[in-house]
């Protein structure tokens, strides 16, 4: 790895070294992309920052991130810079971009949830994918999870049904590669299809690829309401069975099970100390963000897309789907708030096939258009792929300040990368895209509630110190990524400065996308990617193997 020969102070800063020990004055000396010196002694260097009265902390590791399309799009990923992202984690959820067996490609990108016009998929095994990704030019690093989801449809298709001998042996072969060629670990999405189609021994028995190599299985579990704590007792199970480190993705519970937060803590603690590592993160709004299709019953889901969109225009199917949601318990959110007709709660982000209804709720459109709420859902999956994604009122603000106050919590984002060129084209956002990691600093440590986010409000829960440690070194522990996450002699320098008092968001559900305050620079491998607030247009980001 070559970094740019070029030396840079940061002097008179207050340092949080990620470890969530108290700030302390110092002077840091970098070259070579790494930090060689924390002294009290001023050194010579080519650039030197004054951080008088500013906090200087290792750079944020966004430990759930879905930017493996955008960053072949644009690799600056302007809104993550500015939040003070200097790592993030793609391949979540079940969903990579790679290993892509040829006759499945179409099928593929059907179903890839995230922006996909325009990429030449120049690519087949895991290794090139992430070659791709660094020919493109990152400001960023970049760690990326080999998703259960595209292994299964790349031998299975969307078939809902276990795997045969055969196939679950193509399933493992295709994790090992991947592992081999630099994934740090699998993740799986098991609320939706083609994970919900999977049963537990499926996981386990790719999971235990997944330990042989000492990766990490990251999963969104298969229960977000009604039977919540299943799907955690589930991803325990698959810990202890396979050897995995496991971590479970934005942990909080949905609606309508509010209030069984506290249990699913107790039972991770409880399997903990019984053996299996497992970790935890969560996402720090109230409102999720996800697919339309979740609204459906999973057989509704069988094929992908093209199957949905014929479905759709099947009006016995139609009424079929609507009598299942109306006379059956949800275990997904967004179809339990369509049971109980909280269609206000359902607001539409991304719909290229239909821009107009973009910002807008359910009830908003159907009233707009004098049809049911059911039938606006059902005429916009029968347009096919690409696949409106929405976001649902789903989180109480009491489950989240839970996780939040675990030491062990760590936060993410749960989006992805929106260059400031493709913003427009890639349609309406959840806020969380340009302000998770300045609302933790807003919201917790500071306590304040922004009169334009009245939803997000503030509680002071949090130090500075301990925040910081949420989002450095205590998901690079989890990840086992070297040398990154703290300030240290001989560490990368992946470095943010920020003004504690004045650091916010100001994204919110009705603006989404607009930066936060506060960020003065960010540093990422010795190199300055964000200077007075802006970005600079360099790309010094490394993707990060596993070797």
């Amino acid at each position: 790895m070559k970094f740019k020969n070029e030396t840079l102070s940061i002097i008179n800063g207050k340092i949080a070294n990620g470890t969530g020990t108290q700030l302390f004055k110092a002077n840091i000396h970098i070259a070579n992309g790494k930090i060689q010196q924390i002294t009290s002694e001023r050194l010579q260097a080519d650039k030197v920052i004054d951080a008088e009265g500013l906090v200087v902390a290792p750079g944020f590791v966004n430990i759930h991130d879905h930017s493996d399309s955008t960053l072949l799009l644009d690799g600056r990923a302007d809104n993550l810079i500015r939040q003070g992202v200097t790592t993030t984690v793609i391949g979540n959820c079940g969903y990579s971009l790679a290993p892509i067996v040829e006759e499945k490609l179409d099928l593929l990108l059907k179903n890839w949830l995230f922006p996909i016009k325009d990429i030449k998929v120049e690519w087949r095994t895991f290794g090139e994918y992430l070659s791709c990704l660094q020919r493109q030019g990152l400001s960023i690093n970049v760690v990326a999870l080999v998703g259960h989801g595209t292994v299964r449809i790349n031998v299975m298709g969307m078939e809902n049904r276990p795997p045969t001998r055969t196939e679950l042996a193509s399933m493992r072969k295709m994790v090992s590669e991947a592992m081999v060629e630099g994934a740090f670990g699998m993740s799986s999405g098991l609320a939706y299809p083609p994970g919900c189609y999977a049963e537990t021994e499926e996981l386990i028995e790719l999971c235990r690829e997944v330990a042989r190599y000492k990766g990490i299985y990251a999963t969104h579990t298969r229960k977000e309401s009604l039977g919540y704590l299943d799907g955690v007792t589930e991803a325990i199970e698959i810990s202890a069975k396979s050897g995995a480190r496991t971590q479970i993705s934005h942990i909080e519970t949905h609606y309508p099970a509010w209030g069984e937060q506290g249990k699913a803590l107790s039972l991770i603690e409880s399997a903990i100390r019984g053996g299996p590592d497992i970790g935890f993160d969560v996402i720090p709004y109230i409102w999720s963000a996800t697919s339309l299709y979740t609204l459906l019953p999973s057989w509704a889901c069988e094929g992908g897309p093209d199957q949905i969109s014929l479905r759709m225009k099947d009006g016995e199917i139609r009424e079929k789907i609507r009598e299942e949601i109306l006379n059956s318990e949800r275990e997904l959110t967004t179809s339990a708030l369509a049971k109980d007709g909280l269609w206000e709660k359902i607001k539409i982000l991304s719909c290229p096939n239909r821009r107009e209804l973009e910002g807008k709720t359910i009830k908003e459109v159907a009233s707009i258009e004098g049809k049911d709420p059911f039938d606006v859902v059902f005429d916009l999956l029968s347009m096919g792929a690409p696949i409106p994604s929405i976001m649902a009122q789903s989180h109480k603000e009491e489950d989240i300040r839970c996780v939040i106050q675990n030491k062990d919590s760590i936060i993410g984002s749960d989006l992805y990368s929106i260059p400031r060129r493709l913003r427009k084209a890639l349609g309406f956002q959840h806020p969380r895209g340009f302000g998770t990691f300045p609302l933790l600093f807003r919201k917790y440590v500071r306590g304040e509630t922004l009169k334009t986010l009245p939803e997000e409000e503030g509680c002071r829960i949090l130090s500075l110190e301990d925040a910081v440690r949420r989002i450095t070194a205590l998901p690079a522990q989890r990840l086992k990524l070297r040398s990154r996450g703290a300030i240290i002699e001989g560490a990368f320098a992946d470095i943010v400065i920020f003004d504690e008092e004045k650091i916010r968001d100001t994204a919110t559900y009705k603006s989404p996308s607009k930066y936060p305050r506060g960020l003065e620079y960010v540093i990422v491998n010795g190199e300055v990617v964000v200077e007075h607030s802006r970005p600079t247009n360099k790309r010094p980001g490394r993707v990060i193997t596993r070797s």
